[in-house]
């Protein structure tokens, strides 16, 4: 019985190394890993798996920078549509809390670079003096992974 006893004891030590190794492979960062992006209008940092496409190239015009949730854009792939909005923060946010065309308003989030007013599909906050506008298609604007491109949004100097 003993002997019994003593095997199960070292299975069962064995058993957590194995389970804390697993779980401690990333030497305690659990930051994502990103990449910076720079575009027409935004610099920002996207998370493995997103990418960035300009204005330009998207639509031949640079009044707007496209994130996609891909790395290679295709039609109908999610992504996120970055421009200035040409109303002040007041007008945006008022937008937003209307729930049209947006969907329903989901509050205020603080970010890195400041306060984002989010909906269903839309976001906007004003970073220094202008004001960004982010629509989003088969996005989640209350992930986290969202956010955090949402906080790390510049405007390109």
């Amino acid at each position: 019985m003993k002997k019994t006893n003593k095997i199960l004891a070292i299975l069962l030590v064995l058993t957590m190394v194995f389970a804390l190794a697993a779980c401690g492979g990333n030497n305690g960062n659990s930051a994502p890993k990103t990449t910076t992006a720079s575009g027409d209008m935004v610099t920002v940092e996207l998370p493995s798996g997103w990418s960035l496409v300009t204005g330009t190239d998207m639509f031949g015009t640079d009044t707007a920078d496209v994130i996609c949730h891909t790395e290679d854009y295709q039609t109908g792939d999610p992504y996120l549509q970055v421009e200035e909005y040409p109303q002040d923060l007041d007008g945006a946010k008022a937008v937003q809390e209307s729930g049209n065309p947006y969907g329903n308003y989901a509050g205020e989030k603080e970010l890195t670079n400041g306060t984002w007013y989010l909906a269903e599909n839309a976001a906007v906050a004003q970073i220094d003096e202008k004001v960004f506008m982010v629509k989003g298609y088969k996005c989640d604007f209350g992930s986290d992974e969202v956010q955090s491109i949402l906080g790390s949004l510049q405007w390109v100097k």
